[in-house]
């Protein structure tokens, strides 16, 4: 009889050098077929490890030997292969894309082979066995790696060979442990003969994608074995883990004390934050390191998200909050930027610099992937300065081939060692210093995501988000403002109700409803409190209140104002259209306006200085808009100066339609607002309609914007791919040459996407000139060739019918105009005069238009403070004056958890520091 031989018959090999393109059914037997050939009762008598060999060698089959056949794919034997097998004494099973099926074929076939000899290993147990399969899963690995690295195979055979028998004989020891010490030995020659190749630290990263919905379930089988793994999840998942299943966390717990677990995160919440405001984000970002410290024991140190929402200004961001590592990878149909390097240092804009890793994982569900370790291990051994392969568990458990390699680890690192994210990125050195991302390096698949999550309200939700959280930064500067005053902590627990408030909004992304409103108005009437002490009595007016670093020109329509008001400061403009006053009042930065309710009925109306309204249209000293007659859009905006159309708009079906005007009429001519309002229909290419709409054009005397309300009522709801199907306000420009900048987070970026996001602005820049279009807060927008862009409105199951945008000409700071759009101005009746010290004034001030003040909030505990978060929007640094109410005793720059960075300088009530080019800074001012 011939020695035993185990073969695999396949016309494949393992990949070496070069990939292998083959079915994971067809991959999937080929594996279990070889690793079921480590069956110890195989192995039992066998002169050499499982080898692959071409069915064409084995046509006639020999005595003693056992074939594994794969059952995809089909292989060419002759038809009588079978009997011929059992003719010659031989064994041969199906391996099957199933591990435990083909083992059972394995055991069967061996029966028939040997009776009752080897009954013992034949029905051993899969526990026990396991270890060969771990040894089988490297002793393949390491010959496939010689062959990629074109280097003579160093591994001693016959003494590897003798270890692995020794283990076989073992099993029957009463030692339990006595075959592992052999395969220890065994497992020991497959590692010196690696280190031949590459003699250092190959890194192993395990990365698991924790389920929101099911926390606990699919954990990987690593967190039993001891080797290193790395969770990523929210705070909200792990919040949930503790409610569901408390000892699961304990137990997560136990391995990250333990140093043998990572849990990478960041935020509190995963959701679309590269598409909100800079506030919504930190606080996510704040909320879920206090989360992690309460569940975990400790902050996270290494960012990483499920989903996609990375942009060029997180790593300031990540800074800020005291998080220095990251995982920039996207584990969806999302866009970041790719590197050859598996570590970069990865810049910000203004030029704070953290560690990411960029290297893309393998899926351990996917056959591919074990099919092609050695493969892999050749590539990061011979281009990356440090070797390095990821694993990621994100699609139900990982395939059977990942427990034989955890299998194989255990008895050290032949094929590398798993370590936690954290020591890896301290360990690895940055291979690449990136320059600092664009915007449309990163791109999200949010719109699909909404679409496909059958969400009400796909796209205008934005604009709502942004609106809410501009009410509650306003709340919170109100709250600043009176500390900033009075000194001390009032009596109205704003604090605490505002942070209730706050959690409540951006956890659920829903409005907090009454209770908002109800603190809106009671910090605003706290600080006129304040402000009117010693204002005169019984002298009706309204005070308005500014939460913005910038003047505003506030436009207001109010009922109830008797005769006309004269226009002193802080009015600019006044019209009183029967019961309805409409005005303009100019309300300076962080600071107050004061007008009389009444006026004296007598007295003429303000004269109009120029015509703001007619026919076709609208204008006022910076613009003019005049309306198309036929289609009821914009048909031409052009400044006074030069009379160059800057730009024009419809209202659009995609993938096409026509906009038809029914009426066109003019509704109000000045002399503070200029008024048309357009009404019609959007017609298919047969004349039928397929929605109704209302377009209405204000020009406010004094106000830089060209105020556009749209109201579309589909009659024909669009269906299908959101960027495909939907209704739009398209927008088109003259100029081919002209270049297309969108704001990101405050900062401007060229863009050149087809589909740039931005809730912020869009600028089209040509020459000197630039229109810059704000969308309210609506992110999604689509470019048609070089001169025209859609602003998404109505995709399908959008239930929003309203919509708010505006345009502007050659606007210095357009995100300061932008956030002035969505962010309210508190508006209170008095009875009082206006303050002592005037009709308007300022509480605080930045010297600088390019800071852009997000928020102010009062300091902790009550303390006589107050911190302010400033961001720089034109990416310009400078020296920064802070002017206050009252002279400060100590200012500081922190971070956004208030650890103190540096001391700035005072000088009286100013306060003075540096800022540089798009940075975020966090300014502490004491008083007393």
């Amino acid at each position: 009889m011939s020695p035993r031989e185990l073969i695999l018959l396949s016309p494949y090999r393992l990949p070496a050098q070069n990939p292998l393109m083959l079915g994971d059914e067809d991959i999937a037997c080929f594996l279990h077929g070889h690793t079921a050939l480590w069956h110890p009762a195989a192995l039992r008598g066998a002169n050499g490890p499982p080898r692959v060999s071409s069915p064409y060698d084995h046509e006639q089959p020999a005595a003693g030997h056992v074939y594994a056949v794969p059952e995809s794919p089909s292989l060419v034997l002759p038809d009588d292969w079978n009997h011929r097998v059992r003719d010659a004494g031989a064994a041969a099973f199906q391996a099957v894309p199933d591990r435990a099926t083909t083992v059972a074929n394995l055991r069967s076939a061996l029966r028939e082979l040997s009776g009752d000899a080897d009954s013992r290993l034949v029905d051993l147990d899969e526990g026990r066995c396991a270890p060969f399969y771990g040894i089988g899963f490297g002793h393949r690995t390491v010959e496939a790696l010689f062959e990629a690295m074109e280097h003579e195979n160093v591994l001693p055979a016959t003494e590897f060979w003798q270890d692995v028998q020794q283990a076989v004989e073992a099993l029957q020891d009463p030692d339990a442990e006595a075959y592992r010490r052999h395969l220890q030995s065994a497992a020991d020659r497959l590692l010196a003969a690696r280190e031949v190749l590459y003699p250092v630290n190959i890194y192993l990263l395990d990365l698991r994608l924790l389920d929101a919905e099911h926390p606990a379930e699919g954990l990987p089988h690593s967190l039993e074995a001891g080797s290193a793994l790395n969770i990523i999840a929210a705070a909200s998942v792990l919040e949930k883990l503790a409610q569901e299943r408390p000892e699961c966390l304990a137990r997560l717990r136990e391995r990250l004390q333990a140093e043998a677990l990572e849990v990478c995160g960041g935020p509190y919440v995963e959701r679309e934050d590269a598409l909100l405001p800079v506030e919504s984000q930190l606080w996510n970002l704040l909320k879920g390191q206090t989360a992690y410290k309460q569940f975990l024991g400790e902050e996270v140190r290494v960012q990483a998200r499920k989903r996609f929402a990375a942009h060029p200004q997180l790593p300031l961001m990540l800074h800020s909050v005291g998080i220095r590592k990251a995982v920039l990878l996207s584990f969806d149909e999302s866009v970041v930027p790719v590197y050859r390097v598996p570590v970069i240092s990865w810049p910000s804009p203004d030029g704070k610099q953290i560690e990411a890793f960029t290297r893309a994982p393998y899926p351990a569900e996917s056959p591919q992937t074990f099919f092609h370790w050695a493969h892999y291990l050749h590539k990061t051994i011979s281009q990356d300065h440090s070797a390095t392969l990821a694993l990621l568990h994100a699609k139900g458990r990982a395939g059977p081939w990942y427990d034989d390699f955890l299998e194989l680890c255990r008895f050290g690192p032949i094929l590398g060692q798993w370590a936690t994210m954290s020591r890896y990125l301290n360990e690895v050195l940055s291979g690449e210093y990136a320059s600092a991302g664009s915007a449309d390096d990163f791109r999200g698949e949010y719109l699909n995501e909404r679409i496909n999550g059958h969400l009400e309200h796909p796209v205008s939700w934005f604009a709502r988000q942004q609106r809410l959280r501009r009410r509650l930064d306003t709340a919170w500067t109100l709250a600043a403002l009176n500390r900033g005053l009075v000194g001390r902590k009032d009596s109205l627990r704003l604090d605490e109700r505002l942070t209730a408030a706050e959690d409540d909004a951006e956890k659920t992304g829903a409005d907090p409803g009454a209770e908002l409103a109800v603190i809106e108005k009671e910090a605003a009437l706290a600080l006129a409190e304040r402000l009117q002490a010693r204002a005169a009595a019984d002298m009706p007016g309204y005070l308005l209140l500014n939460p913005c670093s910038f003047t505003r020109r506030v436009a207001l329509e109010l009922d109830g104002i008797g005769g006309p008001l004269p226009l002193a400061e802080p009015l600019k403009a006044f019209q009183l259209d029967g019961d309805k006053a409409r005005l303009v009042v100019e309300v300076p930065a962080l600071g107050f306006a004061w007008i009389p309710r009444n006026g004296d009925p007598g007295a003429a109306a303000p004269g109009s200085r120029m015509r703001l309204a007619d026919e076709k249209t609208v204008r006022n000293e910076f613009f003019e808009a005049e309306i198309d007659l036929y289609t009821g859009g914009l048909r031409a905006l052009r400044d006074h100066r030069t009379r160059v159309n800057r730009i024009g708009q419809q209202l659009v079906f995609n993938p096409g339609s026509t906009m038809v005007v029914k009426e066109v009429k003019v509704t109000s001519t000045g002399p503070a607002l200029g008024e048309v309002v357009s009404e019609g229909g959007i017609l298919d290419a047969h004349g039928e309609v397929l929605a109704l709409f209302r377009q209405r054009f204000r020009a406010w005397l004094g106000r830089p914007v060209l105020e556009m309300r749209i109201e579309l009522y589909p009659q024909h709801p669009p269906q299908g791919y959101p960027w495909h199907a939907y209704y739009g306000a398209r927008f088109a420009w003259r100029d081919e040459r002209a270049v297309l900048l969108r704001g990101v987070n405050g900062n401007g970026f060229i863009t050149s996407h087809t589909r740039p996001e931005t809730p912020d602005y869009l600028e089209v820049r040509s020459g000197r000139q630039s229109t810059v279009l704000f969308p309210g807060g609506l992110p999604f927008h689509q470019r048609h060739g070089s001169r025209m862009l859609d602003v998404i409105l109505v995709p399908e199951n959008e239930k929003a019918q309203v919509f708010e945008m505006g345009l502007g000409l050659d606007r210095d700071y357009p995100m300061q105009t932008a956030l002035g759009m969505v962010t309210p101005v508190p508006l209170l009746a008095t009875e009082k005069g206006p303050p002592h010290v005037g009709a308007a004034g300022w509480l605080f001030h930045v010297d600088a238009p390019n800071l852009l003040l997000t928020s102010i909030r009062p300091m902790a505990n009550g303390a006589d403070g107050i911190v302010a978060r400033l961001l720089e929007c034109n990416n310009h640094p400078g020296h920064v004056e802070f002017h206050c109410v009252r002279n400060p005793k100590r200012a500081t720059l922190v971070d956004a958890q208030g650890c103190s960075t540096m001391e700035a300088v005072i000088d009286k009530d100013v306060v003075q520091f540096d800022v540089a080019a798009a940075d975020l800074v966090h300014l502490q001012i004491e008083f007393a």
